[in-house]
């Protein structure tokens, strides 16, 4: 029996090796990144174009399939990535800073998306979005609380956002909420009167 000698075992190993990791998946999944946004993209809860209406947009990787799915709103966003059965197969998620775009027509580009979990939301606010009363995400909690000062609401994390929450989403704060809420709810009183009109670009 022919002994494989020392340089063999050598010459062998790293062969042996690049074979492993290409047959247990070595090949790894191009990176989820926020995507352009085209006219002809609709959203994926209430299905209209998400060309032509005010207000920030979302994107949300899933399992399965090859580009986000799109939401023309963030209230359309949250109340799908808050569906228990949706949850399992959410993967990277995008909303559009609103310190980036112009509110009356949001920007298409990809650099205006921000990392969804790591923003803060302005709820209870005055400006419009595609589908009525929307949440303002912004990249810093300072530029949400600037935000709040200028037009009123309140501020909440990606993680404080309840589907309780997104049903009192209102163009000012609600006469009541679910209990975990009131604290917020009085921060949203205790604001001054906000102004409605909508900025072209809300300061960051």
């Amino acid at each position: 029996m022919r002994i494989p000698s020392a340089m063999s075992f050598r010459a062998v190993v790293p062969a042996l090796a690049l074979t492993l990791l290409v047959g247990c998946g070595g090949s790894t999944a191009p990176a989820q990144h926020a995507v352009d946004i085209h006219p002809d993209d609709t959203c994926a809860v209430c299905g209209m174009y998400l060309d032509g209406s005010p207000g920030p947009r979302a994107e949300a990787w899933v399992t399965g399939r090859a580009k986000p799915l799109m939401f023309d709103s963030t209230r359309d966003f949250f109340a799908y990535v808050l569906q228990p059965e949706n949850q399992p197969d959410l993967q990277e998620l995008f909303v559009q800073d609103s310190a980036r775009i112009d509110w009356r027509q949001p920007a298409h580009a990809a650099i205006s998306f921000i990392d969804a979990r790591r923003a803060s939301y302005v709820a209870w606010q005055p400006l419009p979005g595609s589908m009525g009363p929307t949440l303002a995400p912004f990249a810093t909690r300072a530029a949400a609380a600037a935000f709040v000062r200028e037009h009123g609401g309140a501020v909440f994390g990606f993680d404080e956002i309840t589907p309780a929450l997104v049903a009192t989403l209102d163009y000012r704060c609600p006469a009541r909420v679910a209990a975990d809420d009131g604290q917020r709810r009085q921060q949203c009183l205790a604001q001054p009167a906000p102004s409605t009109g909508l900025p072209a670009h809300p300061n960051p």
